[in-house]
C-alpha cells in the first residue's frame, strides 16, 4: 500500500507539474490568425510537421539555439520568450545574447545586471532603448530578457556599435574584431551574389547598385559577431531577425568555422501569406529552394504600413 501511495503521490506531482507548464502563447495579431499554418510549425528537411514539445526536444539537445523573428511582430517575441524559458530552466546558465544591443552598450548591460541581478523591467531605460528605433522594450523584449534571467541566463550583446559599423563599411575591421571573425579573408563570390540579391530583395529592389557593396560588408560582419557571441559559452541562445539565422548565408555558416562541432538548431518565426497554404512555397521568399531553417514555427501576421512604399518615400527624400 505504501508503495502504491508513493507511485500515486509521483504521478500526481507530474501531472500537476505539466498543468502548471507555462502554456504557449495564444496568439495577439488579428491578420491571417485563421490561416490552416498558423500556429503550425514545419520541418524543412523532413518536409513533415512538428509539435511544440517535438521542437523544444530538438532544442535541449542542441548547444546553440537561434530564433529568428520578425522585428515588428508581437506574437514572434512571445514565443522565443516561451522557448527561452524553456530552455534556460534546463540548462546551465547559458548565454543568451540579443541582435538588437550592440558591443558599445555590452558594459551597460553588465553594469546593469551586476546591481540588478534578474530585473529586467529597469534595462530598456539603462540600453536607452526609446532611442535606438527597435520595437518597445516592454512589451517585446522585456518578456524575452525575464524569461533568461529567471532561469539563471546571462545575456549578452551580440551586433556591431554604430562606429564599428562604419569602419565596416568603408571596408576595414574594427581593432577590436581583428582576426576574430574571419573578415579577413575574402568571401566566397557565390556567397556574396547571394547577399546583394538577398538585400536588395529586402529593400524592394530599390537600392543603387553602387550602395550593395558596403551593405554586404556590414551584413556580413554582423552575422559574424552574432555567431561569435553564441560561440563563447558551452549553451547558447541568439535572438535575432530571421534572416540572420538562415543557415545558407547568415550567422550559422560563420559559427560552423568558429566552432565547429557544435550543435546548432535554427528556428524562424514567420508570418503566413494569404493564398499560401502550402509551407514548402514559403522558400519562395528567400530566394531557396528550402526554407533555409531546421525550424519554421508559422504565425499570424502584423498589421504594417506597405514597407515597399514606406522605402520608396524614404529614398525620395534621400534624392531631394
Amino acid at each position: 500500500m505504501r508503495l502504491r501511495s508513493l507511485v500515486a503521490a509521483c504521478v500526481l506531482s507530474a501531472l500537476s507539474g505539466f498543468a502548471h507548464a507555462d502554456p504557449i502563447p495564444a496568439p495577439t495579431l488579428p491578420l491571417q490568425r485563421e490561416h490552416p499554418l498558423a500556429g503550425r510549425i514545419w520541418l524543412p528537411e523532413q518536409r513533415t510537421f512538428a509539435t511544440p514539445d517535438q521542437v523544444l526536444e530538438q532544442a535541449r539537445a542542441s548547444d546553440i539555439v537561434m530564433l529568428g523573428e520578425t522585428h515588428d511582430n508581437a506574437d514572434h517575441h512571445a514565443l522565443q520568450a516561451w522557448v527561452v524559458g524553456r530552455l534556460v530552466s534546463t540548462w546551465q546558465q547559458p548565454m543568451v545574447a540579443f541582435e538588437m544591443i550592440d558591443s558599445a552598450q555590452a558594459p551597460v548591460l553588465a553594469d546593469y545586471l551586476a546591481t540588478r541581478p534578474g530585473d529586467a523591467d529597469g534595462l530598456g531605460a539603462a540600453l536607452n532603448w526609446d532611442k535606438s528605433g527597435w520595437p518597445d522594450w516592454q512589451v517585446n523584449y522585456r518578456p524575452i530578457a525575464q524569461a533568461a534571467l529567471a532561469g539563471g541566463a546571462r545575456l549578452g550583446a551580440a551586433n556591431l556599435s554604430r562606429d564599428e559599423t562604419k569602419v565596416i563599411a568603408k571596408g576595414d575591421v574594427p581593432a577590436a574584431w581583428a582576426g576574430k571573425l574571419g573578415l579577413e579573408k575574402p568571401q566566397p563570390p557565390a556567397q556574396r551574389q547571394a547577399m546583394e540579391a538577398d538585400i536588395q530583395a529586402g529593400h524592394c529592389h530599390m537600392l543603387p547598385d553602387r550602395a550593395l557593396p558596403a551593405m554586404v560588408r556590414v551584413q556580413r560582419a554582423r552575422d559574424a559577431v552574432m555567431a561569435f557571441a553564441v560561440a563563447q559559452g558551452p549553451k547558447s541562445i541568439l535572438i535575432a531577425g530571421a534572416g540572420h539565422v538562415r543557415k545558407d548565408l547568415a550567422a550559422p555558416t560563420h559559427l560552423s568555422e568558429m566552432a565547429p562541432g557544435r550543435k546548432l538548431l535554427t528556428i524562424a518565426f514567420v508570418e503566413v501569406q494569404a493564398g499560401k497554404d502550402d509551407p514548402t512555397r514559403y522558400a519562395e521568399g528567400y530566394d531557396s529552394d528550402t526554407l533555409p531553417f531546421d525550424v519554421v514555427w508559422f504565425t499570424a501576421r502584423a498589421e504594417r504600413p506597405d514597407p515597399c512604399e514606406s522605402f520608396r518615400q524614404h529614398m525620395e527624400k534621400k534624392k531631394g
